[in-house]
C-alpha cells in the first residue's frame, strides 16, 4: 500500500517543511515511505497523501482536535494505530488552522513524553 504520492502533495509538503524546518532540533527521513519530521530523533509527525499524520499528540488533543475537523486513526494495512492520528489536508488555510496541534506533537516528541 502506497502512503504517499509528492505529485499530489508537493504543495502540502513546502509548505509545511517551510514551517517545521525551523523549529529547533527538527530532522526528517522517510518511513512508510513517506517524509517524517522528528524531534530529537523522536517522530512527531509524517506526511500522507493529501494528509497528515501526528503520532505524539497527548489523548486530550487528539480528542480537541476530533471534535474540530473529520479525524481517523493511522492504518498500517491491517493494523490501526489508535494514538497516531490522521487529518485530511485541502488547503493552505486546512495547514494554518492545525499547526497548534502539530505543535504540541512536536513539543511531546522533544519532552519524550508517551501518548
Amino acid at each position: 500500500m502506497k502512503y504517499y504520492s509528492e505529485k499530489e502533495t508537493k504543495n502540502l509538503r513546502e509548505a509545511f517543511e517551510d514551517e517545521v524546518l525551523g523549529w529547533p532540533l527538527v530532522g526528517t527521513r522517510r518511513m512508510f515511505g513517506c517524509p517524517c519530521y522528528q524531534a530529537q530523533g523522536r517522530l512527531f509527525a509524517f506526511l500522507v497523501t493529501k494528509g497528515l499524520v501526528l503520532t505524539r499528540l497527548p489523548k486530550k488533543d487528539r480528542d480537541a482536535m476530533s471534535r474540530e475537523y473529520q479525524t481517523s486513526s493511522f492504518r498500517a494495512g491491517k493494523r490501526t494505530v489508535q494514538d497516531w492520528v490522521r487529518i485530511s489536508i485541502r488547503n493552505s488555510r486546512d495547514l494554518v488552522r492545525i499547526m497548534p496541534f502539530v505543535r504540541k506533537s512536536y513539543e511531546a516528541g522533544l519532552e519524550g513524553t508517551e501518548i
